[in-house]
């Protein structure tokens, strides 16, 4: 089972690539390719997790028949028989709360005649709905693994950080990427205020 990630956010923040980071740990680098790469920059801090391509999914035509569009607002749940065989695209989407559809908008609608499929109606996380997917992939059906739709981190005794997202447990715990709770206990702040500085500079 191989797995496509389409870039579609101008920048890849911290935070997005630890989601890819951590996707790259669950799958392996033989299986995550990234499409839409503009970049030289993004391209030297993706290739390490696996194979980068400048065109976008929407133009590589040769992989329309091949792949599956994971994407909440498809019809269709994700079955393991077709998961197992295809190659599963991911929106590079950091998620909005309340849901925006940026899947659908960017990649979708835009693919009437490729498939499209669901692993429920929430919004995972980029390295949430690898995970599950990969469940499906492996004879796991949707309704058989178990998630959780909010989570909050405690950042100190009087601040949390709610993550309105939904995440596939293992063992009775939230899958999030240690890293990334390290990050968002420690460094996010300082990350959104000089975005703030530089976003008033310009």
């Amino acid at each position: 089972m191989k797995f496509i990630i389409e870039i579609r956010e101008r920048r890849i923040s911290k935070w997005l690539q630890l989601e890819i980071e951590h996707s790259y740990l669950i799958v392996g680098k033989d299986n995550l390719a990234f499409t839409n790469v503009r970049y030289k920059r993004y391209m030297q801090i993706l290739k390490k997790y696996g194979k980068t391509i400048r065109e976008s999914i929407i133009d590589l035509k040769d992989l329309h028949d091949k792949i599956i569009i994971l994407d909440p607002r498809a019809k269709e749940v994700l079955k393991p028989d077709e998961a197992k065989e295809a190659t599963l695209v991911i929106g590079g989407i950091m998620g909005d709360f309340p849901p925006k559809g940026r899947t659908y908008k960017y990649i979708t609608s835009k693919l009437k005649n490729v498939r499209a499929r669901n692993i429920g109606k929430h919004q995972f996380s980029i390295d949430g709905a690898i995970f599950v997917a990969k469940m499906i992939s492996e004879g796991k059906k949707l309704e058989e693994i178990p998630y959780i739709k909010k989570v909050s981190i405690q950042v100190d005794p009087f601040h949390e950080i709610i993550l309105p997202f939904a995440y596939p447990l293992v063992n009775g715990k939230p899958l999030i990427y240690d890293k990334l709770l390290e990050y968002l206990k420690m460094e996010i702040e300082k990350d959104e205020e000089e975005l703030i500085m530089k976003s008033m500079q310009k």
